[in-house]
């Protein structure tokens, strides 16, 4: 009966952990969108904002630190762990 029970225990976390990963991967895929979303707008509003002259500027700028940010994501929470 206890083996019985431990299999059916096991059947029922191996089910939440991959509701877990299935919510997961949707709500980064929703971080995704809303990310590229929000990456664009940024765009708009610098061009809005300044010169022509400087906008290639500001913009690069932006895309720098996109960029700073999620090389230091990757290595405090990917490369830290390893």
């Amino acid at each position: 009966m206890e083996e019985n029970e431990t299999v059916k225990k096991k059947g029922q976390t191996d089910n939440v952990r991959l509701f877990k990963t299935g919510l997961i991967i949707i709500m980064l895929l929703v971080l995704l969108v809303a990310s590229i979303g929000f990456y664009r707008g940024m765009h708009e509003a610098i061009y809005d904002l300044f010169d022509y002259k400087y906008t290639n500027l500001i913009g690069s700028i932006f895309n720098l630190a996109i960029i700073a940010a999620i090389l230091y994501i990757v290595r405090e929470f990917y490369i830290k762990k390893q």
